[in-house]
């Protein structure tokens, strides 16, 4: 067994403080600065983060200026989020906790050990508020940090985490790459008409000539493939909206976790409520479905967080006659609109109708056409899912291990081998 003792975060860390209180003005042009609300899955998400300016940004830094290998924590409203910074951060924080990391080693440590349910536990219990959940600063500054009296073992524990880690990234950026493939290429032959558009001003074919022969040699009055045809999206595709699923509550241990919008950023967690399994089978959520989220957050994604149960709010998107890259590429082609039109509503929870789907328009090409490009998208698609079930069950490995390696429950050099073997 492994010996532990408790460090203060102060006496672990070179430093613990938080980000600016105040509310720099938001420009144009400048430099992000980030909140709670932007960091989601242990990542710092600026695609809503706003910017501020050079001068407010030096400012902001002076109190709390971010670097590599510190640890960040929301400190307001969702409380425990945790971000380790991997790469040199572009940044500036406005409540949010930070830990000021002595060294790589020590910043990975405290990362880990900030996610494991010892430390979840006792940030629950440090929480202040009643309308709005807090963290305080002081209570950071306190918060103790598990440590072996051994220090020797750090390293190999934080590698051992750290390779399940490394793998779901790769897999992740691998995810990233295959999507902006498959992205440019729907868009180029069902979007922008490249191939039609190149033999009707007789430039060279880019495809093969089995492909390339497959599409039209000119565009019709609507400036589409001749013989192609304009669909109301939800004519050809099925939008199935979830259950009110507090009416279906668990079965003792027998259930079905509750997917929202949350889920679709998060993932399954200990926060995720239960619904019973007996549910109508329509609304089982399985690994590789598409699910887009029509309301609050506009999101769309293809599931891969094992089987859930459909909540309202949330669309399962099917087709009996269209490939899932199709009709997945299609909803990303309007998801601009769709958002402006719910960000357009003045309540706080903007949402598109059954309507806005009926207006999407998708361009159906020619049987044999898409089954050409089926047979070069849908390898990807199939990989990219393959890639999520196997960072699914990755994350489920490392979130089994944590606490146990933390608490020297399991012996290290048995886990190391089990972790060469998945990963």
């Amino acid at each position: 067994m492994v010996d532990w003792k408790h460090i203060s975060a102060d006496g672990f860390c070179d430093s613990v403080r938080d980000g600016t209180h105040d509310s720099p003005k938001p420009c144009d042009t400048g430099r992000y600065l980030i909140t709670s609300r932007n960091i989601i899955g242990g990542n710092v998400d600026l695609s809503k983060a706003y910017l501020i300016s050079q001068e407010d940004f030096d400012e902001v830094n002076r109190r709390s200026k971010v670097d590599q290998w510190d640890v960040l924590i929301t400190m307001i409203g969702t409380v425990g989020e945790v971000c380790l910074v991997k790469t040199a951060p572009d940044f500036a924080i406005k409540n949010v906790g930070l830990f000021k990391s002595k060294d790589k080693l020590h910043g990975k440590w405290l990362y880990y050990y900030l996610l494991s349910p010892e430390a979840q536990t006792h940030i629950e219990a440090s929480k202040r508020g009643t309308t709005q959940s807090y963290l305080p600063l002081g209570e950071l500054r306190r918060f103790p940090i598990k440590v072996p009296n051994d220090r020797s073992l750090i390293p190999s524990i934080v590698d051992l985490l750290s390779a399940l880690d490394d793998k779901i990234e790769l897999n992740r950026r691998m995810n990233e790459t295959l999507e902006a493939m498959a992205r440019a290429i729907f868009k180029d032959w069902f979007v922008d008409f490249g191939p039609t558009r190149a033999k009707a001003e007789s430039r060279p074919p880019y495809l093969a000539p089995e492909i390339w022969d497959l599409f039209p040699a000119a565009l019709d009055k609507d400036d589409k493939p001749a013989g192609w045809e304009y669909k109301p999206l939800d004519e050809v595709v099925s939008f199935l909206n979830g259950l009110a699923l507090q009416k279906y509550p668990p079965e003792a241990d027998d259930f079905f976790p509750v997917i929202k919008i949350s889920e679709l950023r998060n993932g399954i967690t200990e926060k995720t409520g239960k619904a019973s399994p007996n549910i109508p089978p329509q609304y089982v959520v399985e690994d590789g479905d598409i699910l887009f989220s029509w309301s609050g957050s506009l999101i769309h994604l293809m599931w891969a967080g094992g089987r859930g149960a459909l909540n309202q709010h949330l669309f399962k998107v099917t087709s009996k006659r269209l490939p899932k890259w199709f009709y997945y590429f299609w909803i990303g082609q309007h998801m601009p609109t769709f958002q402006a039109i719910a960000s357009s509503k003045a309540t706080t929870m903007g949402h598109i109708q059954r309507h806005h789907l009926t207006e999407a328009l998708a361009v159906i090409p020619h049987k044999v056409t898409l089954e050409a490009a089926n047979a070069v998208l849908s390898p990807m698609f199939d990989r990219i899912i393959a890639n999520g079930l196997e960072n699914h069950t990755l994350a489920k490995l490392r979130d089994l291990l944590l606490p146990m390696l933390m608490s020297g429950e399991i012996r290290l050099r048995k886990t190391e081998t089990a972790v060469e073997t998945v990963a």
